[in-house]
């Protein structure tokens, strides 16, 4: 069960797709500093999904764990110039009813019931230089901080000692967490893309601080740019409090889009 979990939360946390036309208008350019059109909806199953509050706001969350661990961002265009665009993005992040949840004994208990879990948000920051070396390519580098509010110190044991879930409530735990990266993504033929990032994360106040996250997906668009399909990898690697670690995991998505 722990694995079905580890697999569905690492889906739900990650995904991005790239096309030939998205350079262009900004389609399925999640985590770079592009903003989709005015009005524009993109869904994925597994993923964030994002709406287009104008062509200089956009808003992401979660909508399949939205009432277990809403976590909503903000992304503010800034402009571009010389083929450099920059953005910024803000968001908050309330896991306490998921970590409520799952603090269980038997199936689907990731935390032991013993522990109580307070009321926590967290708030990120970060920002977003996206740069085209050709044509065909974007490359787009960020890095942001987080900091919590809590109504009490969580004890340190109660933590999800487990990948991608681990570096995301670090914050709760050791704060602020840092994090920076590279994503880098084009496309082989009109519809077929791919995409590589890597994802650095340094957690204050423990030596077990550091986390890295690297993916690769292949990406099939379909012609009007309102189906998306990706499938690949995500490796992680972690200094968890019971020792170092790498997990492979699969990464599997469909998107649905809906306006221009």
């Amino acid at each position: 069960m722990k694995k079905v979990l580890l697999c569905l939360a690492g889906m739900i946390l990650y995904g991005t797709l790239f096309s030939q036309d998205s350079l262009v208008k900004s389609y399925w350019t999640g985590g770079t500093a592009c903003n989709i059109p005015a009005h524009r909806v993109e869904f994925g199953l597994l993923t964030a999904s994002r709406y287009g509050i104008s062509n200089r706001l956009e808003l992401s969350a979660h909508p399949l764990m939205f009432f277990l661990m809403p976590q909503v961002s903000l992304k503010v265009y800034w402009g571009g110039d010389a083929g450099f665009m920059l953005a910024t993005e803000h968001g908050i992040f309330y896991p306490t009813l998921f970590m409520r949840l799952v603090a269980a004994k038997g199936t689907g208990g990731l935390i032991s019931p013993e522990f109580s879990i307070p009321q926590m948000i967290a708030v990120s920051n970060r920002i977003l230089v996206s740069y085209r070396p050709f044509g065909k390519a974007l490359l787009t580098a960020h890095a942001g901080i987080s900091f919590a509010l809590e109504s009490a110190r969580p004890d340190p044991a109660s933590t999800i000692d487990l990948p991608v879930i681990y570096p995301r409530l670090a914050v709760f735990y050791n704060q602020p967490v840092v994090d920076a990266g590279l994503d880098f993504r084009g496309y082989f033929i009109p519809r077929f893309g791919w995409l590589l990032n890597g994802e650095n994360f340094f957690v204050r106040g423990t030596k077990r601080n550091y986390f890295f996250e690297n993916k690769g997906v292949l990406v099939y668009t379909s012609k009007r740019e309102n189906l998306r399909v990706e499938a690949g990898y995500k490796l992680c690697f972690g200094r968890y409090p019971y020792g170092e670690q790498w997990h492979l995991l699969p990464v599997v998505d469909i998107g649905f889009a809906f306006g221009k």
